[in-house]
């Protein structure tokens, strides 16, 4: 079945109603999910890229349009800063954000006693991930989650097996704010990089980077 195919049918089958319980908001979020990036991994559809330098904060990034004949499905935003990096990723669907994912990796070093009780530098990488649901432009759901890898370590967390903390949905207004700028960048070149939308707010990130650091 060809991709604009299967979208049309999936449109048919489902059905979204204002007398949905969250749970059925949820799996049908889900569902479209599913659905965009098994599009995507199979590079069904159009993609619009374009990469980005912000001179004054020496930062790169670049923005990926994913469409679906000429709907747009899925906006991909990377850029780093130093030893940060972001990635934040929003999910379409009838022109409305669906879901949007933000990833926020820090990279630094540390220094720690092997088990010959010899000081050892040790790379570190802080991992902060949001995540959230919206129906109708309104969040129904919104989750978060860190955790810390080292290089000396046999077993590191991978984001599967960490469990999500639910969130205050506060913040989803400046995540409907970011997908409504970015959107003004699918046809046009950027003139003025650092004005793009950034990822996790600083607050949040600057607290869970000093808890973890034991600087709180």
């Amino acid at each position: 079945m060809k991709p604009t195919l299967a979208l049309s049918f999936y449109i048919l089958v489902t059905t979204i109603s204002f007398g949905q319980s969250n749970g059925e908001k949820l799996a049908d979020i889900k569902s479209k999910y599913l659905l965009i990036r098994e599009l995507v991994s199979n590079n069904t559809l159009r993609q619009h890229y374009t990469d980005y330098t912000c001179e004054e904060s020496l930062e790169k990034g670049s923005l990926t349009f994913y469409y679906n004949s000429r709907e747009l499905k899925h906006i991909i935003h990377h850029y780093t800063q130093g030893y940060v990096s972001y990635k934040d990723e929003y999910y379409i669907w009838d022109d409305q954000l669906f879901f949007a994912f933000s990833v926020h990796k820090v990279k630094y070093q540390d220094y720690e006693k092997n088990k010959k009780r010899k000081i050892q530098k040790v790379d570190v990488v802080l991992t902060l991930e949001e995540r959230f649901y919206f129906h109708n432009f309104e969040p129904i759901k919104c989750q978060f989650k860190d955790f810390i890898t080292k290089s000396n370590r046999s077993k590191n967390p991978k984001t599967n097996y960490v469990r999500n903390q639910s969130a205050d949905c506060s913040q989803a207004n400046r995540i409907v704010e970011k997908y409504n700028v970015l959107l003004e960048y699918q046809n046009m070149n950027i003139d003025d990089a650092c004005n793009l939308p950034r990822s996790i707010t600083k607050i949040i990130s600057n607290e869970v980077i000093y808890s973890s650091l034991g600087k709180n």
